[in-house]
């Protein structure tokens, strides 16, 4: 399905109806095929509409926050969701390089508001006249990101910038923000609401004088004053119009053309009430962001699995909670997606989910580590990006015993580069005293949560990847930071982390003799090298397939060398590049790092080494 976007300002009422319909259609046939964000994508429908018919999205710029509320924008500038999420298909967010439509690249929220005031300045500067909009969700402006660009607009009487608030009341889940409870007031307000689009819709279409137009617009500005006090955003001095039904088109004409006139006396919040997950059921009931994100066939009834590192880091924790009564869990925003409402079901007074403010729950969590307690930070890797400046400033240089549960360790697939966990192994290890470890199977993970329970005073970092946990092997030898598997001799070892290690690792040849081992502690010290023997081999093979080239690899290289190491090290990880969207098999065999791929490439080398060596 595609749409050319001019189109839609020669469509009639119920076409305009019957279109949104038709997309809302296409969105939930292309989730079921390819999974993706469905939810946001439902609700935002006929406020994309009314967008794209009050602006150019080639002439204007249209940014949306996060992203994932795309589709239908997709759809109405000329691309099909057909590929949507598959390699070299249709991106998942918004893209500059897949569309002119598209005027930045996003995959986090709470940027938007940032980059477009940005944009407007510059635009003010250079005498460029066109719109600049951003879509924001009300949950995104609990982020300090936005609450501090908020701050610079509140002194701004002249840059010209709309900021629409699409407010759905849910954050993936339910919003926990002070920003949502001040809309509930809001939406909650029906009477106001209602009269409010009654007015609205009158002032539109009335023929009769302007007198009697300004009596209108004031009539309804004395209502909403009567009651409603003023908003967080009339308090900080900017202009804010609303709330309208976002999912009447009438309503949302009236408030963008109300915008439009405003714009140009400085910025202006048009504030728009839509519902997460129109027009499906179960995903407009849903309350715990279980619709937000959806794999491909959410629709079928499938058996519920316990067979992943998330489910049984779930089972440790809550096992954990009940018997260390400091233990206090953190989340931002990610109950439902780490698998933690039953933890925080059982523990509500040591549980918090703090919303799309990363930041600020590592800094939290310090805090409570400096009065004693246990502070657990369940947060994924691509989120904890942010919060790089507090780990360093607020925790590792405090000594705060805080342990992390990175969840998408690694490869996370279809959501693409704003979202692949490759990158905190190497941004972790520029910081001192950080360990970092990840399991391989389920034993391994219950030993490395045993051992990293809040023994040493450091922040500790537990990565779960998205690939199933291998069958428990347990090794021949556990020496610190090296599992050995198999024990040859021999002066070729195969070095690997994660499940896909282990997958490899029990794939060789038996004619391919060399010792194999699993890397847990992926930052070992220069004492558990000498100590382990690496300096002893004369080819080590390392298999990551859960970082870049500068995580692990890069750290083991560099001590291997200030150590004196004469033999071979050959790495196999992913080079420093942003990765793009794809299923894990796809990107896997794109990069030559599925385990088939790495023996393969390890077997040639290792028989062109045993040639030479007969030659020699």
């Amino acid at each position: 399905m595609k749409i050319d976007h001019e189109a839609l300002k020669d469509l009639q009422p119920n076409q305009e109806k019957v279109l949104a319909s038709d997309i809302r259609s296409d969105i939930l046939s292309s989730a079921s095929l390819h999974g993706g964000h469905l939810s946001s994508n439902l609700g935002a429908v006929e406020l994309t509409l009314s967008l794209l018919k009050a602006f150019d999205p080639y002439e204007d710029d249209i940014l949306f926050d996060v992203g994932h509320q795309t589709y239908a924008y997709k759809i109405l500038t000329g691309r099909s969701l057909a590929t949507l999420r598959q390699y070299h298909g249709t991106a998942p967010f918004s893209d500059p390089e897949e569309s002119k439509a598209d005027k930045y690249l996003n995959g986090h929220a709470s940027t938007a508001v940032s980059v477009a005031y940005g944009m407007a300045l510059a635009k003010a500067i250079s005498k460029d006249e066109s719109y600049t909009v951003a879509v924001v969700g009300d949950s995104s402006l609990s982020s300090g990101i936005t609450m501090e660009a908020l701050g610079l607009l509140s002194d701004d009487h002249k840059t010209p910038l709309i900021i629409v608030i699409n407010d759905n009341g849910m954050s993936i889940g339910k919003d926990v923000s002070f920003v949502g409870r001040e809309f509930r007031k809001l939406r909650n307000s029906r009477f106001y609401f209602r009269t409010s689009n009654f007015l609205g819709k009158a002032m539109s279409k009335s023929k009769a004088t302007w007198k009697l137009f300004l009596r209108l617009r004031s009539l309804k500005d004395r209502i909403r004053q009567a009651l409603i006090s003023p908003t967080v955003f009339e308090s900080m001095g900017i202009k804010y119009i609303g709330p309208y039904d976002g999912h009447d088109f009438e309503s949302l004409d009236l408030a963008f053309k109300k915008a439009k006139s405003s714009v140009r006396n400085g910025p202006v919040i048009v504030h728009v009430i839509t519902k997460k997950g129109y027009g499906y059921p179960p995903a407009m009931k849903d309350e715990k962001g279980e619709f937000h994100g959806v794999s491909k066939s959410f629709d079928e009834e499938k058996p519920s699995s316990s067979d992943s590192f998330t489910a049984y880091k779930r089972v440790l924790l809550e096992e954990k909670m009940a018997q260390d009564e400091k233990a206090f869990v953190i989340c931002p925003a990610m109950v439902y997606g780490s698998d933690l409402e039953s933890v925080f079901k059982a523990y509500p007074e040591r549980t918090l989910d703090v919303g799309i403010a990363e930041e600020n729950a590592v800094t939290l969590a310090s805090g409570l580590a400096l009065k004693g307690f246990h502070p657990v930070v369940d947060i994924y890797s691509t989120f904890l990006q942010r919060s790089y400046d507090e780990v360093f400033e607020d925790i590792a240089r405090e000594r705060c015993d805080n342990l992390f549960l990175i969840e998408r360790a690694g490869l996370v697939g279809e959501d693409g580069s704003s979202h692949q966990g490759l990158y905190d192994v190497a941004f972790l290890k520029s910081i001192p005293g950080t360990r970092i470890v990840m399991p391989y199977d389920k034993a391994s993970l219950e030993r490395l949560f045993e051992a990293h329970w809040f023994s040493k005073k450091r922040p500790t970092f537990i990565r779960f990847p998205k690939d199933a946990p291998q069958n428990d092997h347990p090794p021949v030898l556990v020496d610190g930071s090296f599992d050995v598997i198999e024990k040859k001799g021999k002066d070729v070892l195969f070095l690997a982390t994660g499940p896909n290690g282990m997958k490899a690792a029990l794939l060789f040849d038996e004619k391919m003799a060399m010792d194999k081992a699993m890397l847990t502690d992926l930052l070992p010290t220069k004492e558990e090298i000498v100590r382990f023997g690496l300096l002893d081999y004369r080819t080590i093979y390392f298999y990551d397939a859960y970082s870049t080239l500068e995580g692990s690899a890069g750290h083991i290289s560099a001590l291997l060398l200030s150590l004196g190491y004469k033999g071979r090290f050959v790495p196999y990880a992913f080079k420093t590049e942003f990765v793009p969207h794809g299923s894990l098999k796809d990107l896997y065999d794109a990069y030559s790092l599925s385990p088939e791929k790495v023996i393969e490439a390890v077997s040639n080398d290792f028989a062109a080494e045993t040639e030479k060596d007969k030659r020699d």
